[in-house]
């Protein structure tokens, strides 16, 4: 009995040793085609896995054939880098200029976050402010109070 559990886990992990190199290679496959743009839709943007162009095609054999070949990721793209420049990248890299790529959109925001409490804080304040000057006005004097205590005696 032990002996039957001992193969079965021994076929199960065999099997799934067969099959997960499989799966990461597809998985590395549709990486790589989404990292890249299609060199013939540089202008649309399109990625090698969203083009129906020849180009895009003759791009996925020439990925496969580089994965086949044992090329990692990163070398399949840098070669592509080498072949069409940067603007075949989905992503800029986080280095160099294209680091500013990065770095803008978040400061930006924070900037305008920072700005915006700002501005909220001071309207508050300033609006407080003059509620309390508007209460100084109606503030009555002492001859005015006379005036109105007067006045109210006279009616109530």
């Amino acid at each position: 009995m032990a002996v039957k559990i001992i193969r079965i886990i021994t076929l199960v992990v065999l099997l799934n040793l067969m099959i997960l190199p499989g799966q990461a290679w597809a998985a590395l496959y549709d990486e790589i085609q989404e990292s890249l743009i299609c060199p013939a839709c540089l202008d649309d943007r399109m990625t090698v896995a969203a083009c129906n162009d020849s180009t895009a095609e003759q791009t996925r054999q020439d990925i496969q054939q580089r994965l086949a070949s044992g090329q990692t990721k990163e070398q399949i793209i840098e070669a592509y880098v080498q072949q069409y420049g940067e603007t075949i990248l989905t992503v800029p890299r986080k280095s160099g200029f294209n680091l500013v790529a990065w770095v803008i959109p978040p400061a930006a925001v924070l900037s305008g976050g920072a700005l915006v409490y700002y501005a909220v804080t001071r309207w508050v304040r300033n609006s407080g402010d003059k509620k309390r000057k508007d209460l100084r006005k109606l503030v009555i004097d002492d001859i005015d109070e006379e005036r109105l205590n007067d006045e109210m005696k006279k009616y109530l």
